[in-house]
């Protein structure tokens, strides 16, 4: 079994552990993403537009992005 997924912040491909949130694909990206997040200076919404939160679950090829607010 792989350990690891393959996931997309703002169309970038991230690879994370399984089990790892919607808070580690950012850091793993690009942490000033994180940081804003953080702030409140973006909202972090799915390949279809909902917001998700920071703890949020991720799967494999999940697509997630970071708006500004």
């Amino acid at each position: 079994m792989n350990e690891r997924i393959e996931v997309f912040v703002n169309d970038r491909k991230v690879t994370i552990y399984q089990g790892m949130t919607v808070k580690h694909a950012l850091l793993a990206c690009d942490q000033s993403l994180y940081t804003a997040a953080m702030a409140g200076q973006v909202l972090v919404v799915d390949q279809y537009g909902f917001a998700v939160g920071l703890e949020g679950a991720l799967t494999e090829g999940a697509r997630i992005y970071a708006r500004l607010t």
